[in-house]
């Protein structure tokens, strides 16, 4: 429930373990580095830009080669895929020292020459296979494809519509000299030769245009003085040899394949290196020296401390200056740190101010639960979002983030049993449709559990299901509103009387409790009820408009402070949205089930009732859940951190190794640290 404070980490260390410094930086998790100011210093050095830029090239060529291996090979790999595949256990001076990770680069290269091979052969397969069929209708053809022309003639070969005649094309050219013959005809087309004068050519063009005569085109001919039948034989043996070239080329990647895993331990180390190569450009350096500069959090600083003890630097860790921003990193308790990422998608508060994570969550699950108010969703939400990154071993943001679903799913199988959802009405449904009660309110009066609690108020029983009683369900919804608005309210109290402006908490305050206090006694005793309003809004008045000078502007500001109880209002009526999603569940639930029971205890009837409600309610879950995560959220966002929260703060993200494939790479091994390590003072 805070933001950890955080202390300035600077570092001096020889040029020549720069790499050094930042990997075991990164291998602790638990510092950002930031880039140092560069410039002239005070002894007259100057501090300039430390430079990795072809290393970080070299860096990118090889992430870039690895990421384009990785799925080739897992395309072609033979063994089956586990589907909660584990993380390979392996440090990085194993896979070094054991010649794995040179053979692993080698292995990349192979690979992508490989697969450029079968590119280039498969389109090569693919042009030839084109031009085997375009050969096709010319098979008969006896002279060389390209034509025989002479100085006087010319041969054409070409199409015309396949509902052309051949003495059409004759009665065109009568008048020219030139002749056609029909060489073949198919459903797509009449293939003709046609001999023409080459003092007529133009002329025979024109002609046979208006006939839709196209010129045909053989490119890439194996033999360009061959016959269509010899370029066709040629065609067919060139696709043997590059289907055997591709099944080759195949069953290398295949063999490959069962390299994969030491493909994905060299893509995590590469990447290791590029993120390294990334930080060092943020350092500083002299002619032998680097400067560091990053945040590490206060409660990590002795673990940071033990790690730089080892390497031959000098450094220091102190308080930020008052005009420095340093990053935000919050710490909350089990349950309220699965809904950090909900304030982050917000913005994190800024640094030194008030974390509302804690008081948020706790709000978030009960309104997401009066929101999808269901036993049945609830239950699968919550066994969902805590089985799911456990058996798929997630990433801890995912983990996260479903877990935080998981935990709202527990309010939802409350908040569904006293309000009586059931996937919707789903056991009055089945009682009516295959348990032999005739009407729904027979099922209810044997089985009232399934409808909700009933409470008594002022004698009378009063259901809380919203079906059959929405406008209780909207004052539970306006009271759990109430209490969100009171409470932001309170914590901005509490937090004004820690800057020790107990004034400003209790008439900015607590004048509008005691206004609201007022209003609510006015249903209760009128007369109590006025009293303690006038005493409210007189406070308001008096003291809402006392940073004017002005007497006047001061009065009229005051009453502008009592305009303010109508954004509360408006703020309040928000929480009718509550109702809204409550209701939009549960009505698609129970009509999901209407249209789930229609066949009746019949074998169809059973066959439907399956395929409907596992259909039906999963949409309904989708929906309703993503309907629920919004609004829930917004009403966090605008009507509660409206009323208190400082936002402007910058999540913290420290440099850490890459662990997509396997556990994080170690330190290379290194030289005995000196005895004494100095300190920056």
């Amino acid at each position: 429930m805070s933001v950890c404070v955080m202390k300035k980490l600077t570092v001096l260390a020889p040029e020549r373990d720069a790499d050094r410094l930042v990997r075991r930086l990164m291998r602790l998790r638990c510092a950002e580095l930031s880039s140092v100011p560069l410039g002239d210093l005070p002894d007259g050095g100057t501090l300039l830009r430390y430079d990795c830029d072809t290393a970080r090239a070299e860096a990118e060529r090889r992430v870039a080669a690895v990421t384009a291996a990785l799925p080739l090979l897992d395309a072609y790999t033979v063994k089956a895929k586990p589907w909660n595949k584990k993380p390979i256990p392996i440090t990085a001076e194993e896979f070094r020292g054991s010649g794995r990770f040179d053979a692993a680069r080698e292995t990349v290269a192979e690979v992508l020459a490989l697969d450029e091979r079968r590119v280039a052969d498969q389109n090569e397969f693919n042009r030839l296979a084109g031009l085997c069929r375009a050969l096709t209708p010319w098979l008969e053809y006896p002279q060389p494809l390209t034509g025989e022309s002479t100085a006087l003639t010319e041969v054409w070969l070409g199409t015309l519509p396949a509902k052309t005649l051949i003495s059409e094309a004759d009665d065109a050219l009568a008048e020219l000299h030139a002749g056609v013959e029909e060489i073949g005809r198919d459903k797509d087309a009449l293939y003709v030769s046609v001999l023409t004068l080459k003092e007529d050519a133009d002329a025979v063009a024109r002609a046979l245009a208006g006939l839709g005569f196209l010129k045909a085109s053989f490119k890439g001919l194996p033999d360009e003085t061959a016959t269509a039948a010899e370029n066709h034989r040629l065609c067919l043996k060139a696709l043997d040899g590059l289907d055997n070239a591709l099944q080759i080329a195949v069953d290398s990647l295949r063999r490959l394949s069962e390299k994969l895993p030491e493909l994905q331990v060299l893509f995590d180390l590469e990447t290791t290196t590029l993120t390294a190569a990334r930080e060092k450009q943020k350092l500083a350096s002299t002619e032998e020296c680097v400067v560091l500069e990053g945040w590490v959090p206060a409660e990590r600083e002795g673990k940071v401390a033990a790690a730089l003890d080892k390497l031959p630097c000098a450094y220091g860790m102190e308080e930020p200056d008052e005009w420095e921003e340093p990053p935000v990193l919050l710490k909350n308790n089990s349950f309220s740190a699965n809904f950090e990422w909900v304030v982050g998608m917000y913005s994190y508060p800024k640094y030194g101010t008030f974390d509302p994570t804690t008081i948020m969550s706790i709000f978030y699950f009960l309104i997401f639960g009066l929101m999808f108010a269901d036993v049945g969703y609830g239950v699968l939400v919550t066994l969902v979002g805590f089985l799911a990154p456990k058996i798929l071993r997630m990433k801890p943001s995912m983990t996260r983030m479903l877990n935080m679903f998981a935990y709202c799913g527990i309010s939802c199988a409350v908040c569904g049993f006293i309000f009586g959802g059931w996937f919707g009405d789903l056991p009055y449904a089945l009682m009516t449709s295959f348990g032999g009660y005739e009407t729904v309110e027979a099922a209810k009066e044997a089985f009232p559990i399934f409808n909700g609690l009933v409470v008594t108020l002022g004698g009378s029983p009063v259901s809380l299901n919203p079906l059959d009683n929405p406008m209780a369900f909207l004052v539970i919804s306006l009271a759990m509103g109430a209490i969100h608005l009171i409470a932001g309210m309170a914590v901005k109290f509490v937090l004004l009387c820690k800057q020790g402006d107990v004034f400003a908490a209790i008439f900015d305050i607590g004048s509008y409790w005691i206004l609201f206090a007022g209003l609510a006694l006015i249903f209760v005793n009128p007369t109590v009820g006025w009293i303690v309003l006038g005493v409210g809004a007189l406070m308001i008045v008096a003291t809402y408009g006392r940073a004017q000078k002005n007497p006047i502007m001061r009065i009229l500001m005051g009453f502008k402070g009592l305009y303010d109880l109508i954004n509360y209002a408006s703020d309040l009526l928000s929480y009718c949205r509550i109702l809204a999603l409550g209701l939009a569940s549960a009505v698609m639930a129970q009509v999901f089930n209407l249209l789930a029971t229609m066949g009746g205890p019949t074998p169809v009837g059973f066959i439907l009732l399956v395929a409907v409600l596992l259909i039906g309610h999963v949409l309904n879950i989708a929906i309703n859940l993503l309907g629920a995560f919004v609004h829930t959220s917004r009403l966090q966002y605008l009507e509660f951190f409206g009323k208190f929260f400082e936002d402007g703060g910058v999540g913290f993200v420290p440099a850490t190794p890459s662990e997509e494939y396997s556990t994080a790479e170690a330190d290379l091994p290194e030289a005995e640290a000196p005895a004494e390590t100095p300190k920056v003072s």
